[in-house]
């Protein structure tokens, strides 16, 4: 009987201790989730070339917008400005006031650099000889002046030649016309005046046949 006792209590004891470590585990509370991380923003792919920034405003695209914004230092506008879909019409209307309620620009500096650099593009593209489209053009047109300026240093005698052949080719090709005579008052051209004088009937025998009626004339008179 007391070896039973004995198991009896001996399992009494086990039940126990395990009831008090499954009330002890459910006490103790469970871990909270761990916070997740922000995912990082994606960088934004801006479809817009540096040239096209030189065309007038009115020809910007939003993502030329954008562009502009991030080469002016205010990034942070991009996708505020993305998402009104902003392109250059849209640009020029913009306002101080329209900045700081619309775009949260609450520094007064920030939002007079965005108007000014503004203005100062529209004043470009108002003006007729826009500076920006004139340097392009003597950077492009300055590599073959160059070419050209050392090709008529190192080719002088050659181009010398055959620019006077040139100049024979057309003179005979298209030769100049007959200087035209000076016509006298009588009818007869500095070429013809004096032709045949020598001959009979020429001017030379005219002189003497006057003469001698002439004087045949006055000896009627004085018979």
């Amino acid at each position: 009987m007391s070896s039973s006792r004995l198991l009896v209590a001996l399992l009494l004891g086990i039940a126990a201790h395990s009831a008090r470590a499954e009330q002890a585990a459910a006490d103790v509370p469970e871990p909270e989730p761990a916070a997740e991380e922000p995912a990082a923003e994606e960088p934004v792919v801006l479809n817009c070339d540096g040239p096209e920034l030189i065309e007038p405003m009115d020809t910007w695209s939003v993502d030329c917008v954008a562009q502009w914004l991030e080469n002016m230092g205010f990034g942070d506008l991009k996708t505020a400005f993305m998402g009104n879909r902003v392109n250059g019409s849209t640009l020029a209307e913009l306002t101080m006031e329209k900045l700081a309620d619309e775009y949260g620009v609450s520094e007064e500096d920030n939002r007079k650099t965005l108007i000014y650099a503004l203005k100062d593009i529209v004043r470009k593209d108002n003006y007729k000889g826009n500076t920006n489209n004139w340097a392009e053009f003597f950077m492009w047109i300055l590599p073959f002046l160059g070419v050209y300026k050392w090709l008529t240093m190192r080719y002088e005698r050659q181009i010398a030649k055959l620019t006077k052949k040139y100049r024979k080719w057309q003179e005979a090709r298209n030769p100049p016309e007959p200087v035209a005579p000076v016509v006298a008052p009588d009818g007869l051209s500095e070429w013809i005046s004096g032709m045949n004088s020598d001959m009979p009937g020429g001017e030379k025998d005219k002189k003497p046949k006057k003469a001698k009626e002439e004087r045949e004339k006055k000896s009627k008179k004085a018979e």
